[in-house]
């Protein structure tokens, strides 16, 4: 029927995200390529008159690039999505709260770039709407709330609360049991201390997220981790003796946690 079609079509990008994620980091550029070298015809067709659909497609394809870092594909694929999603859409969707996350991680990210207030504003608008979602379930949306807000203090170069959010979004992502998300804010602070002249601060960081996301399963993704780790650190840093499952300690983040 055409609802199981669209139903199908549907998860396609999110299939090709997984494939990402776990598969060969050499496929990434695939996956971020053009609509005819992997969408079949009746999903371009389909998103053709299907809004639901198109948001996906390019949603997903702005997840692949933001977890890779690639910051060019994104950009460009950000311009194209903030248009898509400020098409009216006749139902609202648990999706969406995951799309308002990722958005204003990327907008925060793009706003450090290019230091274009218009990307700090999205970013902070996807702020409130999340913490209009962390009022009404604080465990599935509190650690989100924090990393956008640990984003927001990176852009403002206010260096304490940064930390103090980065921290506190780790450990919200610990309590409640989102490995993923764990990973991404341990990661995400790790490029925060880099960026802030912390190299030493950042290792254990970036060391404990690529533990979080081997234990997520995404193959890919902790492999590309790896590579930049050598390219910042030195190859001394990421023997095996350091990586995966025989991580050092984990960074004492209680120290500064928010209140």
């Amino acid at each position: 029927s055409h609802s199981t079609l669209v139903w199908i079509l549907q998860t396609l990008p999110l299939y090709r995200t997984v494939l990402a994620m776990i598969g060969n980091v050499d496929d990434v550029p695939i996956i971020l390529g053009s609509r005819s070298d992997i969408e079949t015809e009746k999903e371009r067709k389909m998103s053709e008159t299907n809004l639901h659909l198109l948001k996906v497609v390019h949603f997903n394809k702005l997840f692949v690039g933001f977890m890779f870092r690639r910051y060019d594909d994104v950009k460009q694929l950000a311009v194209a999505y903030d248009a898509i999603a400020s098409l009216p859409f006749s139902s609202i969707l648990i999706s969406h709260c995951m799309h308002v996350f990722y958005w204003g991680l990327i907008n925060f990210w793009i706003a450090r770039k290019t230091m274009d207030v218009i990307w700090f504003d999205r970013g902070e608008k996807a702020i409130e709407k999340m913490r209009s979602y962390a009022e009404c379930s604080s465990w599935n949306f509190q650690n989100k709330l924090l990393l956008l807000q640990a984003e927001q203090c990176f852009y403002l170069e206010d260096i304490e609360s940064a930390k103090r959010c980065y921290d506190a979004a780790i450990l919200s992502a610990k309590e409640h049991k989102f490995v993923h998300e764990e990973a991404l804010a341990c990661e995400l602070a790790g490029h925060f201390m880099l960026e802030s002249g912390e190299g030493r601060a950042a290792l254990p960081y970036f060391l404990l997220a690529q533990k979080k996301y081997h234990e997520w399963g995404a193959c890919a993704k902790e492999e590309s981790l790896e590579k930049y780790m050598k390219e910042q650190f030195g190859t001394e840093t990421t023997t095996e003796t350091n990586i995966g499952l025989n991580i050092p300690a984990e960074p004492d983040l209680r120290k500064r946690r928010v209140s």
